[in-house]
């Protein structure tokens, strides 16, 4: 039998589950898996995740039915824990790329631009990411349904900051997004996290 963690948590919940709840699992005689997820509600319904596997080499064959029964891809990121590590580098990848896209959709709109003509220049580029689409027709609409909660992107963002710190790390851009992503939240938790946006802009009466 094998311990499986898969759902995120707060950076010393990971690293007592990865350490010495790791090290029970050994005495104990079973492997321990940790095993974190990318994907929204969407691909969770649609069994489209993507897993972000760590633990014991021996542990995989017998779990590859229940991950290939949730995701579409499962990625091998090494000794337990290392799932962890891996989706805190992603989701700050994710964040940035919102905030950056919060960021330009604002400034468009100052500067009397129809956002749409950001998209155009872009079109068909490197640098044209359907993510980025997605999520700045959320913003120019006001549509904050949740998909990620601003709260949880707050959360995730104080992870990477305290994982830079941790490591002596000056990392600025994730410094500014964990304190950018705090304050979104204390006003607009509940909304999706392109939400942040609504810090950048007044709010449409």
């Amino acid at each position: 039998m094998e311990p499986v963690e898969r759902q995120g948590g707060a950076a010393r919940r990971r690293r007592r589950l990865c350490g010495a709840d790791a090290e029970l699992a050994r005495r104990s005689g079973v492997g321990f898996i940790d095993a974190p997820v990318l994907g929204t509600r969407q691909p969770a319904e649609e069994g489209k995740l993507v897993i972000l596997e760590s633990g014991p080499e021996e542990a995989r064959q017998r779990l590859a039915p229940v991950f290939d029964a949730i995701g579409q891809r499962t990625i091998r990121a090494g000794e337990a824990g290392a799932g962890s590590r891996l989706k805190t580098v992603v989701n700050c990848w994710v964040l940035a790329v919102v905030e950056a896209g919060a960021e330009t959709m604002a400034l468009a709109e100052a500067l009397e631009l129809d956002p749409a003509l950001f998209y155009e220049a872009i079109d068909g580029g490197t640098l044209d990411l359907p993510y980025l689409r997605m999520k700045g027709k959320a913003m120019t609409s006001r549509s904050f349904t949740p998909d990620f909660r601003l709260a949880l992107a707050a959360k995730d963002a104080g992870l990477a900051r305290r994982a830079a710190e941790e490591r002596d790390l000056d990392l600025p851009l994730i410094e500014s997004l964990a304190r950018r992503y705090a304050e979104a939240a204390k006003q607009h938790g509940g909304k999706d996290f392109s939400a942040t946006y609504l810090l950048s802009t007044p709010r449409r009466d």
